[in-house]
């Protein structure tokens, strides 16, 4: 069995690059190697960020910590696996498209990890990734909207989902429960005022 390289080691601006040639090495490394399971979590985070999130959840499938995981059952899990877990509830939660669940369980992830480590950059990443995306989903999707099922989707509170908006140029009103999309962006159609 090859010994797995410490986490700490690699760069701290992490990027898929730099993950993927240790794929095999983490293969047969020994499975309660922590830093294997932390391999695994950002390997996945980093898949997220590059749009694989299919290729994401096949990586979680072929993992060896996967297979203990499973087996072990959930109140079994071992500390050395716990960022995969964290991992698998994130990449779970964002495949189903439970927003509800996904931004809590970033914040958790970020309250657990060190301010400066690289699992807290790649989860900050993915997070303005999803809120990015969901933004151009929203934007191309809605021509209006309720100030609710923005936060939902941003993964902010009404107030700091108002303030992303205004700030992307939306037209919010006060006495409209419903938020207006820039005419601009409204379904790839660009309006020019007469």
């Amino acid at each position: 069995m090859s010994l797995f390289p410490p986490i700490d080691s690699l760069p701290q601006s992490l990027s898929l690059s730099d993950l993927e040639p240790l794929e095999s090495l983490a293969q047969s490394a020994p499975i309660d190697d922590a830093n294997v399971s932390r391999y695994y979590s950002l390997l996945i985070y980093s898949l997220i960020i590059n749009d694989n999130i299919e290729e994401a959840r096949f990586v979680l499938k072929r993992t060896p910590l996967t297979k203990t995981i499973t087996s072990a059952g959930a109140s079994e899990l071992t500390e050395t696996a716990s960022s995969l877990s964290t991992a698998r509830k994130i990449l779970t939660s964002l495949w189903n498209k439970n927003y509800l669940a996904f931004f809590p369980t970033i914040d958790a992830a970020l309250k657990s990890v060190p301010l400066e480590s690289q699992e807290a950059n790649l989860l900050r990443k993915l997070v303005d990734h999803v809120r990015e995306t969901n933004y151009k989903f929203v934007s191309n999707a809605f021509l209006s909207v309720s100030m609710s099922d923005v936060a939902v989707y941003f993964g902010l509170s009404d107030i700091d989902a108002r303030e992303f908006l205004v700030r992307k140029g939306w037209n919010i009103s006060d006495e409209d429960p419903l938020i207006v999309n820039p005419p601009a962006l409204a379904r790839g159609v660009l309006y020019m005022p007469s």
